[in-house]
């Protein structure tokens, strides 16, 4: 037994040292499904069944039944010593288990044993030599004897409920280590025995000279009293006849004697006191099949301390012939102590632990402090995409299961949280960026996007290739000066100081001012700049090309153009004014295409204070 006891200590120190690499693992880890329930998220309830097997050992204190007897004879009377020997004990418990708190450790376990168990109780050295009374009514020392002892074999049925502290420790998928202790409460403890005793009844008569006969209460018999005794007949008979002599002859005379006389019955139960309280230990180990069930191996050790309640009671072993009372009325307090091996099954009972109330047991909810639905193994989906939070890499944003729950908001295969322009599409190479112009410059840091340029000019081009770039550039086909917008310089001024040189020319049908006349347009500019009290006067033009009313409202559209970019450079409109002339006072023939172009114009005169 110790040595069981001892291999399952080491199981227990073994089984903590692993549960330290474990310890961690639904923290530290990936959530699976085949990771087991640590003992926390296991249920509560569970039912313990075990089968038992193993030794019974024990101990007598023998009640004083010498007094039981008679003016008994201390000095030569021995009512013996019993002693137990091949004691074997079978039988099964079942417990009802509740653990408490968080760590559901420790918990309370009630239940019922049955232990069926048998033994030899032995007496050995029994004699006692007491004052009886015969059949014919005169007194005398009776000696009883049992000179090869006597032997009983016992069948005792012990039932008990025990309670028990229960300790519990899962420190794998598979294993695990159980302790339990407590009180155990008896029911019953019944004896049936069977005994092969025998005893040798002798008698001693002292008569006085009245012919009477007394007791002799002298360990020594006196000279003259009448022994019936083996010793006192061996003396002068031969001793195969003293059988006979003391069962046949004597007997039949009505004296109390007898040799190897056997009890009438030998046979009869007694029981203990009920209601004491001992101790249950039992260590063992667990083989988890699920988290359910699990198989206990393991050794038990139980303790407890009898009364026996028929000691004490007057009760002699034997008295007159065929007489016989059990051994173990001889016992007055019985430790009965057995020991040996378990082996059970342990199934938990309920759903387990369910700490974010969603109706999943936290050993099944890959998320046990968030709600979450069943079909999400307990984990919740905030942002309704199908895949719940713990694989969603965006729990926020509704995704996509190709990027783990992110999105790509503009499809071009880089999810949003990588994609430097989540809502434009883009290759890889720029981030998930467009290059619209395929200039090498993304589009966000491209001033031009739609035109491929340089990244000098932040992506825009110089078409003109006078350093200024054409979203800069007032006349980006023109080479220019920076003074005047990338535009050339304007021309000198001509003889009439009251017209700008050069007129403003239209394409057909058109009132849309080309590029190459932004230099007319400045030159005005700067006139009307360096003489705040002139005015301008626009006069527009057409070819012949329409009727004499279309032309009067193309050639006032065409004036009025002139005067709005005159407005964008700064001038006071109410130094601008304008009129049409339609297809009046042409400048060449219509005669020709390139005739036509110099009548569809727009003409500037300045008019000053001193000029009427």
């Amino acid at each position: 037994m110790k040595r069981i006891f001892f291999l399952l200590l080491i199981a227990g120190i073994a089984g903590n040292a692993v549960a330290q690499s474990d310890a961690n693992f639904k923290k530290d880890s990936i959530w699976r499904p085949s990771h087991f329930a640590p003992d926390a998220l296991l249920p509560h309830w569970l039912v313990d069944v075990n089968l038992l097997g193993g030794g019974v050992s024990q101990s007598y204190t023998m009640a004083n039944s010498i007094n039981n007897y008679s003016n008994a004879i201390g000095s030569v009377s021995n009512t013996g010593s019993l002693s137990f020997k091949n004691g074997l004990a079978y039988g099964f418990d079942a417990q009802l288990a509740y653990f408490f708190g968080k760590s559901n450790t420790f918990g309370l376990g009630l239940g019922f044993m049955y232990l069926g168990e048998q033994g030899d109780a032995t007496l050995n050295q029994f004699t006692v030599q007491y004052q009886s009374t015969d059949s014919k009514g005169q007194i005398f020392r009776q000696i009883v004897t049992a000179d090869g002892g006597i032997k009983e074999h016992l069948n005792i049925t012990d039932l008990n409920i025990p309670l028990l502290l229960k300790y519990k420790h899962r420190f794998s998928q598979r294993w695990g280590f159980t302790a339990d202790a407590g009180a155990l409460f008896n029911l019953q403890m019944k004896n049936r025995y069977s005994s092969n005793a025998a005893f040798d009844y002798e008698a001693i008569y002292q008569v006085t000279t009245d012919g009477s006969t007394k007791y002799d209460a002298s360990p020594t018999p006196n000279v003259n009293d009448i022994l019936y005794t083996k010793a006192q007949y061996n003396r002068v008979n031969p001793p195969q006849n003293e059988n006979f002599y003391f069962n046949n002859t004597l007997r039949g005379e009505g004296y109390n004697v007898g040799l190897g006389i056997t009890p009438n019955s030998n046979k009869g139960t007694v029981s203990y006191m009920t209601g004491s309280v001992g101790l249950l230990v039992q260590p063992g180990v667990n083989y988890y099949f699920s988290d359910k069930t699990a198989l206990n191996l393991g050794v038990y050790f139980l303790y407890q301390p009898m009364m026996n309640s028929s000691s004490n009671n007057n009760q002699m072993l034997t008295n007159k012939l065929g007489d016989y009372s059990t051994v173990m009325d001889m016992a007055k307090n019985i430790t009965n102590i057995s020991y040996g091996l378990n082996l059970g099954i342990r199934i938990y009972m309920g759903k387990g632990r369910d700490r974010d109330h969603d109706g999943i047991p936290d050993r099944q909810d890959r998320c046990p402090d968030v709600a979450g639905p069943v079909r999400f193994n307990g984990c919740p989906d905030s942002d309704g995409d199908g895949i719940p939070d713990i694989d969603d890499a965006c729990p926020k944003v509704a995704g996509i299961a190709k990027f783990h729950g992110c999105p790509d908001s503009d499809g071009d295969g880089i999810p949003d949280a990588e994609d430097a322009c989540p809502y434009a599409p883009g290759p890889a190479k720029y981030h998930g960026c467009p290059d619209s112009d395929g200039d090498g410059i993304i589009d966000k840091n491209d001033s031009c996007p739609h035109t491929p340029g340089l990244a000098i000019y932040n992506g825009c081009p110089d078409t003109d290739g006078d350093g200024i770039p054409d979203n800069q550039d007032a006349c980006p086909t023109i080479p220019g000066v920076p003074e005047y917008h990338g535009c050339p310089a304007p021309p000198v001024a001509n003889n009439d100081d009251s017209k700008v040189s050069v007129p403003i020319l239209f394409e057909v049908d058109k009132y849309v001012i080309h590029k190459s006349s932004y230099p007319t347009l400045i030159e005005a500019a700067h006139r009307l700049n360096d003489d705040q009290d002139a005015i301008i006067i626009v006069d527009g033009y057409t070819d012949n090309t329409g009727s004499e009313a279309h032309n009067e409202v193309l050639s006032m559209r065409r004036a009025k153009a002139v005067k709005a970019h005159l407005e964008d450079m700064g001038i006071d409109p109410k130094r601008i004014q304008v009129q049409g002339h339609s297809d009046k006072d042409p400048v060449a023939p219509n005669d020709s295409p390139e005739n036509k172009l110099k009548n569809r114009r727009a003409v500037m005169h300045l008019s000053t204070a001193d000029k009427k």
